[in-house]
């Protein structure tokens, strides 16, 4: 593998695995595949919250890309992926359109088999539990504190990302249709430049 996208943000935490479980993950992954590169995206408002699953591990093989990269940058990083991993969020839809391996941890507030992602290339990790789904908006409304997310072990999610990339591998190329979409070159991925004080 050269590089893995984790997307560790929806846009409702009710729906997002513990972030100490995805610092725990890429930890495993590091392990288990010492040439791969991890990045974590979300958006400019998320960058302080992925401090925390990145800020224990080496800087040269992770990287917190959370509003970093324009969106199209994002596209790219995408489709050139060896793995996508998200929650029920769209870019665990994207990655599956993509025809990228694609690993999507879904918890127990929405139906699975009418929300999650679509597509050969995607591994859904879930854990049936007695209260699902609960519908709820906002983990904070949680009588279990998610524990259909929660119980879910980055053990498993390791498993399914090597799985996921191992079937990939084996029936060659990839089913998604990402011809829909430019494909930029590698030195598209700059970041993005702040304004200067007082700029707009």
């Amino acid at each position: 593998m050269s590089h893995i996208v984790i997307s560790p943000f929806s846009n409702s935490d009710i729906r997002d695995w513990p972030v100490g479980h995805y610092a725990e993950l890429v930890g495993l992954l590091l392990d288990r595949l010492p040439d791969v590169h991890i990045h974590v995206i979300g958006t400019q408002n998320q960058k302080s919250k992925a401090c925390e699953v990145v800020r224990f591990h080496p800087a040269t093989r992770v990287t917190n890309d959370c509003g970093r990269y324009p969106w199209s940058a994002i596209l790219q990083l995408l489709k050139s992926a060896d793995c996508v991993v998200a929650n029920n969020s769209g870019i665990g839809h994207l990655g599956g359109y993509f025809g990228v391996p694609t690993v999507c941890i879904f918890g127990g507030s929405h139906q699975r088999h009418e929300w999650r992602a679509l597509g050969a290339t995607v591994v859904l990790v879930s854990r049936v539990i007695g209260c699902s789904p609960c519908q709820l908006d906002h983990g904070g409304a949680s009588y279990y504190d998610k524990a259909c997310l929660r119980e879910i072990k980055p053990a498993k999610v390791v498993d399914a990302v090597l799985s996921a990339a191992r079937s990939v591998k084996r029936a060659g190329a990839r089913s998604g249709v990402a011809g829909d979409f430019p494909t930029l070159p590698r030195s598209a991925l700059e970041p993005i430049q702040a304004s200067p004080p007082g700029r707009p």
